[in-house]
């Protein structure tokens, strides 16, 4: 009885010092791909247990101009944030991958953000978090693949945790989001808005056609929405909404006539 007692102590000994280490990304810690995609390996919630806490995740693909978009030029270069949010959490974490239809990596992941690394597990990149975040951003540069690469698919895994150094409690939640590989390369697209401008009293909107602003803040809440009209200049100030990252949506009222329905843009409100 006594040797079972001492066994079972040093094994769940164990079990805390690898949850603990996982506290520096799970394929820095246990090479361990949990990104939920393809062929990855047991979801974050085999060392962390569903609690109170709800975690929500997403994926967002900027180009050098600051927009969102949902077809990649191969060979660009873009920004990937790694949004995870949750109520009651004390810090966050991620996993991340991205990858072509036969499993294969897609692109290269480079100048990892603050608290984030770039890992591999086997032959598979990986992007994830370097230490808890405190606001659950995590950015790092994309390079997307060579012509003829098709579409990619981005695999995603988040962690909200309450950072008791516990295995439960925490929330969980996995997202995926898929890019096409562009087919208008050197195709100049019609401009529907010009970038919005960020300021310390808020942010000004220059809508080039009719058509309908929606700001959201990061958990996605609304915070903003107005028709507004061509060439029309826009101020929304910060009593219009909350600061920090925003989101910002604008469809045009003639879908038909340009090439993205909705395009999206994100600006950061200063303190």
């Amino acid at each position: 009885m006594k040797n079972n007692l001492i066994i079972s102590f040093f094994c769940i000994t164990i079990l805390s010092i690898g949850l603990m280490s996982s506290s520096n990304g799970v394929a820095e810690a246990q090479d361990q791909d949990r990104t939920g995609a393809p062929g990855s390996s047991e979801s974050c919630v085999l060392c962390h247990s569903p609690g109170s806490i709800t975690a929500s995740t997403s994926i967002s693909v900027f180009n050098t101009s600051g927009e969102e978009i949902t077809a990649y030029i191969p060979g660009e270069n873009y920004e990937v944030n790694f949004f995870v949010s949750g109520n009651g959490a004390a810090g966050f974490g991620f996993q991340a991958t991205s990858i072509l239809t036969d499993g294969s990596n897609a692109g290269e992941f480079s100048n990892p953000g603050d608290a984030v690394q770039i890992e591999a597990v086997g032959d598979r990149h990986i992007v994830e978090h370097s230490t808890p975040s405190t606001t659950g951003i995590f950015t790092a540069t994309w390079s997307a693949p060579d012509v003829g690469s098709g579409d990619v698919g981005f695999f995603m895994s988040g962690i909200a945790a309450n950072l008791q150094n516990q295995n439960w409690g925490d929330g969980h939640d996995e997202t995926a989001l898929s890019l096409t590989e562009s087919s208008s390369i050197g195709i100049e697209e019609n401009t529907i808005m010009n970038q919005p401008i960020a300021t310390s009293t808020g942010v000004i909107l220059n809508p080039k056609v009719d058509g309908t602003i929606v700001i959201f803040d990061i958990s996605g809440r609304q915070n903003f929405t107005r028709e507004v009209f061509s060439n029309e200049t826009i101020n929304v100030e910060t009593n219009q909404m909350s600061r920090g990252l925003k989101i910002i949506h604008f469809t045009p009222h003639d879908q038909n006539k340009y090439k993205f329905a909705t395009q999206t843009w994100k600006v950061v409100i200063p303190s």
